[in-house]
């Protein structure tokens, strides 16, 4: 299993998600609760394959890579997954407490468990707080610029907190923030360069994410939601922290059982210091492209959905090496319970 496609597939979900939330949070305001009490929640099954350039991606026939001056090989693999999460509302329907795998990539390459309660703030306003744990340690390379050898790989761990308040100051406008570490095991990066030089390259560190987002109806079955964001990371090695600045569209038509999701998004990431390998600060800009698909009440199957999700992102960087591109097309099943 690639999680990295995974992880990505559950992103492009996540899209669709968000957008079906954004939807009938604006519903359920009219009311001022959740869901009915007792448990809930959701769990969708994916199965697909995907494509991949990195050089520092961790598929197994790029052990060896030959050169620091170009973009990775493309490398295909299969994709097969699991997402979820339960929700219990309490006796007042104003307090809810939630699990499950993160539908969002908090920690870069790691799968977390999302472990939250949620409130009501007023009347249409609901604020939660998570802490996510990670379940399924990342992968990367001890030293990822070794060439003419083989790489060895090391586990990435990391954990966060996450705090949302949806519909800000009765605003319409919701807020995710989420603070994080991560640590790589064992990490080797430019052996072959002097104590100092090392340094610079220390991947471990300390980070936070904030976004801003809103929905509003464009027409009785179009949806629309644009969102803005800022990623901070803080590395060991300063040649490894960057800020990031991101922007996201979503768009979500309805047409009876089917429902139609796209997703842009835009990036724009500046790092700290120069690179000893290259000589360079590095700064990239990424896109990605992701489309998923839902038909509810599958085969006559009530609250049992069949998804597809396509997804392309690239990211061009003015180092070759860390150049980036990748796409996967994915089938699932999504119920509803």
């Amino acid at each position: 299993m690639n999680k990295g496609q995974v992880l990505l597939a559950a992103t492009i979900a996540a899209s669709m998600a968000s957008a079906h939330a954004e939807q009938g949070r604006h519903d359920a305001r009219e009311y001022g609760t959740f869901e009915e009490q007792g448990w809930g929640g959701e769990i969708s099954f994916l199965a697909g394959f995907g494509s991949e350039k990195d050089n520092q991606g961790t598929n197994a026939d790029v052990y060896k890579i030959t050169s620091l001056e170009t973009e990775g090989k493309s490398e295909s693999s299969a994709i097969v997954g699991a997402i979820g999460q339960a929700r219990y509302t309490f006796d007042s329907q104003r307090q809810q407490a939630f699990f499950g795998i993160s539908r969002d990539n908090v920690v870069d390459g790691v799968f977390a468990l999302e472990l939250g309660y949620a409130f009501y703030v007023g009347e249409d306003s609901v604020i939660s707080m998570a802490v996510l744990p990670t379940i399924v340690k990342g992968e990367a390379w001890q030293d990822p610029y070794l060439i003419n050898v083989d790489r060895k790989k090391t586990d990435v761990s990391g954990n966060a907190f996450r705090l949302q308040y949806e519909n800000m100051f009765d605003l319409g406008i919701d807020a995710d923030f989420a603070f994080y570490d991560r640590k790589v095991d064992q990490d080797l990066s430019g052996s072959s360069l002097t104590t100092g030089q090392q340094a610079l390259l220390k991947r471990d560190g300390k980070g936070y994410r904030f976004e801003l987002s809103t929905g509003f109806p464009i027409s009785e079955s179009t949806f629309i939601m644009p969102s803005v964001g800022y990623h901070q990371f803080s590395a060991d090695g300063d040649a490894m922290s960057f800020s990031r600045y991101e922007l996201g569209l979503t768009a979500m038509h309805r047409m009876g059982k089917h429902a139609v999701a796209l997703n842009f998004d835009y990036a724009q990431a500046d790092y700290d210091a120069v690179n000893p390998i290259f000589n360079k600060t590095r700064d990239d800009k990424s896109f990605g492209v992701n489309l998923s698909y839902e038909y509810q009440d599958f085969m006559g199957w009530e609250n049992t959905g069949f998804n597809v999700l396509a997804g392309y992102d690239k990211s061009d960087s003015n180092i070759d090496y860390y150049d980036t591109s990748g796409y996967m097309l994915a089938f699932g099943i999504s119920y509803l319970f």
